[in-house]
């Protein structure tokens, strides 16, 4: 075995056990996802919504699931991490079923409600990943747990585009929601069979209790948030006006790319493939880059690509130009997301990551509640304004983070 091979070993023995069984759930699941995420805002409008009221959809689930994250961060630290992540991942897969199923717009709702109240595992499903990545790994470590699944899902949006090609985009679209179905049931066996407690004093989940348990949550969140440090509510406040990116680009750049660049929807597949390549190719050294330049320098050169790429995206006209887009916005994601997450981590205390990730992600879902709702109106009045409004929210972004973002001396273990 060459030296090479035996230190590429050594580099990722950290990836075993829970992060293991992780890692191996999410490829099932992004394969799914990652069919689905390029033509899921044009099969709603096809449904009946309006741009606006695909907005109004996003903010109705992002508001269920921020209600729903209160009780579940303290869940996550009281009752353990795999009891809900089991149970509410089968939960997951069965709210596809219903839009499979949808005849209009409203059981697209229904499904969208049911989803954000079983993903109440969200901080559980955190906690564990943190608790299963070595400190000293972190960048690397989250780089892996994007950019592996992503591998697995680079032909998912061309599939897609084959298959929505083949049998329209509706038909097409419940064909793919079934298979998501399929997929994240398979994750959630797995998860059952092979998930291990990391919390090692919890107690058993007792639903009956919920309500004192959502009222203690609610007090333990506000404890909490006082006990944050001052760097980390700053960069907490970093990622909620960065968590505005996310619903803008998800939810209306599928409809601007069939709107105003008029590509297939075939094509449009393919330009979701070459993000999917960026991602894979440039996550894990990336990650690695987090690790050497650390987290500041990684956060910079990330919204440094992304602010201008965004300006292009706006007056791109063709496939070809929305390729080298998509590649650099997953060059920048994946340094992005891996830096958050470990400058997160590194500053938050072991026995209160939970409540205090709980706490940093519901921020970052209030955030996305508005995102939503102001990127569906901005879209309806001109398609090209949430895109502006995202630049605007990058350039704030990165003066912040130039200006008051500090890195702790002492990474949390």
């Amino acid at each position: 075995m060459s030296k090479y091979i035996k230190k590429l070993i050594q580099e990722f023995s950290f990836v075993k056990g829970n992060l293991l069984v992780l890692v191996i759930t999410w490829i099932l699941m992004n394969f799914g996802s990652n069919l689905a995420f390029p033509y899921e805002t044009p099969f709603i409008r096809a449904l009946g919504a309006s741009p606006f009221l695909i907005g109004i959809l996003g903010s109705i689930g992002y508001i269920i699931l921020f209600l729903f994250r209160i009780p579940g961060a303290y869940i996550a630290d009281r009752f353990g991490r795999r009891q809900i992540i089991v149970l509410m991942t089968f939960g997951v897969a069965a709210s596809y079923i219903f839009y499979v199923l949808a005849p209009d717009w409203r059981f697209i709702l229904i499904g969208i409600i049911i989803q954000n109240i079983c993903l109440i595992y969200q901080p559980a499903l955190e906690a564990i990943t943190a608790d299963s990545i070595p400190s000293e790994k972190r960048g690397l470590g989250y780089a892996l747990t994007m950019s592996v699944p992503n591998a697995v899902s680079i032909v998912s949006p061309t599939i897609a585009g084959l298959v929505v090609t083949i049998y329209g985009l509706v038909g097409g679209m419940r064909l793919i929601y079934l298979s998501i179905v399929i997929l994240y049931s398979i994750a959630a066996l797995i998860r059952l069979l092979f998930l291990k407690e990391t919390l090692h004093k919890h107690e058993k989940i007792k639903f009956e209790s919920i309500k004192r348990v959502y009222l203690d949550a609610i007090k333990s969140i506000i404890e909490a948030w006082r006990t944050i440090p001052r760097e980390l509510k700053i960069l907490t406040i970093v990622i909620m006006i960065s968590s505005f990116e996310n619903p803008v680009f998800t939810r209306f750049a599928p409809l601007y790319v069939f709107d105003r660049i008029h590509i297939s929807e075939f094509a449009w597949g393919i330009a979701m493939t070459s993000w999917i390549i960026s991602v894979t190719l440039i996550g894990l050294p990336a990650g690695k880059l987090v690790d050497i330049l650390g987290r500041k320098r990684s956060l910079i050169i990330s919204y440094m690509i992304f602010i201008p790429f965004a300006l292009w995206f706006i007056y791109s006209k063709s496939l070809a130009e929305l390729i080298i887009i998509f590649l650099l916005f997953g060059a920048s994601s994946m340094m992005l997301n891996p830096a958050f997450s470990a400058l997160t981590v590194d500053m938050t205390p072991r026995e209160k990551r939970g409540r205090i990730l709980g706490v940093i992600g519901n921020l970052n879902i209030l955030a996305m509640v508005i995102a939503s709702f102001i990127g569906g109106l901005l879209y309806q009045i001109d398609p090209s304004l949430p895109f502006y409004y995202i630049i605007f929210s990058g350039v704030i972004i990165l003066i912040t983070i130039l200006l008051f973002i500090k890195e702790p001396e002492r990474r949390e273990e």
